[in-house]
This record gives C-alpha cells, structure tokens and sequence, in this order.
C-alpha cells in the first residue's frame, strides 16, 4: 500500500491507514484476483472494433457480463447490476443464470430450425445458374415452327403452335437430353423500348435458338384443362404443364394457349 502523501504524514514517512482505507485497498486486490486480469468490455463498445491483446489481457470468458456507462458490472441475459467481481462469480454459479442460459440455448435451437425450415430450397433454381453458366447454342440453328389458329369449346380463340426439332450433325454433341420450356415474355422486360407494349409466347430448346411468337397484349391467357398423366415428370410452372405437350421420339413440341373473350 502506498502509506505516503496522507494526510498528516511527514515526507519519506507513510501516514497511518484507517480500517476503511484497508478494506477498501483488500477488496480491490480480490477483485483483481477473482478476475484474473479479464478485460470486461462496456455495453456500448463495438467487439469488432477493437483488437484484444492476448499477452497482457484475458480473452473474455463469460459474453454475457458487461460494463455499462457508469462502470458497474451488468449481466446482459439475466438483465441484473453487480457493485464488484465477487457478485458476479456469485450469479453465474446461481441457478437463475443457469437456467437462462439453458433457455437461451433452446431458443436458439428453435430458432435455426425455423430458419432452416422457412428457407426455400428452390432446386429448379439453382438448376438454372448453373445452366446459364453454360449456355451452348448454335448460330443459324432455329427449328421449324407452325402455328394456328384454334377455338375452344367455350369458344374462346387461341392459337397453337408445333416447333419440330430436327437432329443434324450440329446437334450431336450437344443434344439436350431435358424438354423444351414455354414462357410468356412481356415486351417490358426487352431491352428495346420499341416492343414494350408487345408480349411474346417464348419457346427455348438448348442449342436451339428461342422462337417467339407475337400474342395480344391485351387480352387474358386461359389456361386449357390438359393434365400429364405421368407424374414422373417435371414442369416448371403452370403454363407449360398444362399448355404444352413434347412428342420425344418425334422432337415435336406442341403449345396451345387460348385469349378471354371480352364482353
């Protein structure tokens, strides 16, 4: 202890300590002690932000306990204030911080599930990067299209179009094993502000080269009632299952979509 400048005390002497002012200097080298040189950060500090020294300080053991504006200890999960280190040493072998922190790890653990169980796992998706990513299709290379014009039994007109993909010496490596895909493009998502007030019935093949067709713009698409009958394939949405019919063997894809009457 440092028995010099006190008050009363003569120069080279040290002054005699009160029982208060030893206490006082005995509770400061426990703390010391009970805390080991940790360094306990304040609550408004950034983790990132600053760079621990591990050769002089301790890496901070408990994440839960901090030091709030005035210096006091705090617990950050039990929402509880300590005047001194033995205080905490004292909550965190209680059993209300034991229990919080199992209740905290069940939240956690329920909240990962729900996370994992809310996340979307869009394999078609992921199917469709990769498939960008090596896109191969041949210059000069566009099927034979013909369409028609059709009429349901609700007397609503539509149009049919067959495209047949005919095998060449171009195709031979690169003949895509999957079934060609429809889709409805509308003119705002081309580059040219010319077609924006178009819409396109859009068929894809790898390595085909798209094939669109101008459809009405401002009438309704009516979907027909045609179901597969196998459920073994895949469709990517409603138009092309039921809307569009792939003739394999003959590389014939067929699709028919029909327009609301207006009234």
């Amino acid at each position: 202890m440092d028995f010099q400048n006190r008050a009363g005390s003569k120069k080279g002497g040290g002054g005699i300590a009160s029982d208060s002012q030893i206490n006082q200097q005995r509770r400061r080298q426990v703390e010391e002690l009970l805390q080991q040189g940790e360094n306990i950060k304040y609550t408004f500090q950034d983790k990132e932000g600053e760079k621990d020294d591990t050769d002089t300080k301790k890496v901070q053991s408990n994440p839960y306990i901090y030091k709030n504006h005035s210096g006091k200890l705090v617990c950050k999960l039990c929402n509880t204030m300590h005047m001194s280190w033995s205080s905490v040493e004292r909550h965190l072998g209680g059993k209300k911080h034991g229990m919080n922190v199992i209740r905290r790890g069940e939240l956690d653990e329920i909240r990962h599930e729900k996370q994992q169980a809310t996340k979307p796992v869009d394999t078609f998706e992921m199917k469709v990067e990769a498939r960008r990513k090596t896109i191969n299709t041949i210059e000069g290379l566009v099927p034979t299209c013909h369409s028609t014009e059709v009429i349901d039994e609700k007397g609503n007109k539509g149009i049919a179009v067959m495209l047949e993909f005919e095998e060449s010496d171009k195709t031979a490596d690169v003949l895509n094993a999957d079934r060609p895909y429809a889709r409805i493009v509308s003119g705002l998502e081309l580059n040219t502000s010319a077609q924006k007030d178009k819409r396109f019935l859009v068929v894809a093949y790898e390595p085909y080269q798209n094939v669109a067709i101008e459809i009405p713009n401002d009438r309704e698409i009516v979907m027909n009632g045609y179901q597969p009958q196998s459920d073994e394939e895949i469709f990517v949405d409603t138009l092309n299952r039921q809307c569009t019919f792939w003739i394999e063997n003959q590389r014939q894809f067929i699709v028919q979509i029909f327009f609301k009457e207006t009234s």
